[in-house]
């Protein structure tokens, strides 16, 4: 069966959707294609100048990131921090070219001529019901 083209699957899909007829869901996905290309609608309204400068003030309005959504700052892990120091200090016996990637989290280091690096990951304690 050949396939429909894009412009009668949209219209099917309104039709569908909308619960309309299939003049009015023509009407919808060519006015919509209509916009797409920037052209204007028989049904748009001219804006007054006042509105004019409101969208374009919407359109240009500063889009930073609000105080309430910043990330929080990570709460530091001693425990962690102390297992990589007591890592490294045991590593310098037997092997070279030690370094701590992240103090609470990643070191790297060369034994027998063949490189490392230990990830150390503490999962989360489950969540009691």
């Amino acid at each position: 069966m050949p396939r429909k083209n894009a412009h009668d699957e949209n219209v099917a899909k309104m039709m569908r959707l909308l619960k309309v007829s299939k003049e009015e869901a023509e009407k919808i996905v060519a006015d919509d294609e209509l916009i797409d290309k920037g052209g204007k609608c028989d049904w748009e309204v001219e804006l007054t100048p006042e509105q004019k400068k409101a969208q374009r003030k919407a359109r240009l309005a500063d889009r930073t990131v609000s105080e309430k959504h910043t990330k929080h700052a990570r709460a530091e892990n001693p425990d962690k921090r102390n297992l990589i120091e007591v890592l490294e200090k045991t590593l310098t016996e037997i092997a070279s070219e030690i370094e701590v990637l992240n103090a609470e989290r990643e070191i790297s280091f060369n034994y027998n001529g063949t490189a490392y690096k230990i990830t150390l990951s503490a999962p989360r304690k489950a969540k009691e019901e």
